[in-house]
């Protein structure tokens, strides 16, 4: 009689084909369709209205700006002279500050193996297009790297920000008779410290946390607007007394400015590839020996504070 195999189930058997034994034939991990980019700080500050844009630098013959300054429109006050008595000459108050600009730079390299197997969108336009919040980032920076440098200060070394800080910071700017509008740059840590004070006042107190249409115009990073200041946060605020501080500021318009180089038209093989007026640029060049495209980024421009007694650096916990 014919013998009847059967199977029970759960039973191990052999030589099934399953996606574990297909690794010569399925990938480990495919990649989603759409690129994600890494957290990072994004905030940038260019354009905002308390920061002075002293323009385009090219064609001047020199890399350095020379920002004159004149005590005018009432920085000398009128005094009491006697009928037919002769008026003394006012010596007229000057200074000047210089602000250089300088080449900023990123550059990638990709290969051609990278890029003929993309699937994502990982390849050399995107690089040149990333170029702009990498040039965006490194203005942002520069800012903050000013900012802290003011010889006015608020805060305690070593304790957390508070809103007694936050108004030391504005009484003085206040007191000085700055003019607005005002901007806040914190580093995040400062930022929560600072709302973690505000939860606890009791009162009325003008915080306008950031909106989203606000965000959209203003860009990553703004945080909202207390008592008339915007509040920006960064990673780009610097530390201070070696390490144990972040350093962040708040100033009026007219404390710090920055000039920018604008690229004349870039030749190449005989042909224009960038247009002249380009304030950031990235350009593509090979390296076909090792089959590879090169993306360099370009950004020329400085900072500097303008005017000492417009700005007060926040100087707190880290």
């Amino acid at each position: 009689m014919e013998s009847i195999h059967t199977h029970t189930p759960g039973a191990p058997m052999a030589n099934e084909i399953t996606y574990a034994l297909g690794g010569d034939i399925r990938a480990a991990a495919i990649l989603h369709q759409e690129l994600a980019t890494l957290l990072a700080d994004r905030a940038s500050l260019m354009g905002h209205s308390a920061l002075v844009n002293y323009g385009d630098m090219s064609g001047r013959g020199s890399t350095v700006l020379q920002v004159g300054q004149a005590g005018l429109d009432g920085y000398d006050k009128m005094a009491s002279v006697a009928e037919g008595a002769s008026v003394a000459n006012t010596a007229l108050t000057d200074a000047s500050v210089n602000i250089t600009i300088a080449r900023q730079a990123l550059q990638y390299e990709i290969t051609d193996l990278m890029s003929l197997s993309d699937s994502i969108g990982l390849v050399a336009p995107r690089l040149a297009q990333s170029m702009v919040g990498s040039a965006d980032m490194r203005f942002t920076q520069m800012v903050c790297e000013v900012t802290d440098d003011f010889t006015a200060t608020a805060g305690t070394s070593g304790t957390n920000m508070s809103v007694d800080d936050w108004f030391d910071a504005q009484f003085a700017l206040t007191q000085a008779g700055v003019p607005g509008p005002y901007l806040a740059i914190l580093h995040p840590v400062q930022l929560t410290d600072w709302q973690g004070s505000l939860r606890a006042e009791t009162g009325v107190l003008s915080w306008q946390p950031a909106s989203a249409e606000a965000i959209a115009i203003k860009g990553q990073g703004y945080a909202g607007q207390f008592g008339g200041v915007d509040v920006f946060s960064s990673q780009q605020v610097p530390t201070a007394n070696a390490g144990a501080d972040r350093a962040g500021g708040m100033f009026g318009a007219g404390a710090v400015g920055y000039a920018t180089g604008m690229q004349s038209a870039i030749y190449s093989g005989g042909e224009i590839v960038v247009p002249a007026g380009a304030q950031i640029v990235a350009e593509f060049s090979r390296n076909a020996s090792a089959g590879q495209t090169i993306i360099t980024g370009n950004l020329f421009c400085g900072v500097a504070i303008v005017e000492d007694s417009r700005g007060v650096s926040i100087i707190t916990d880290a």
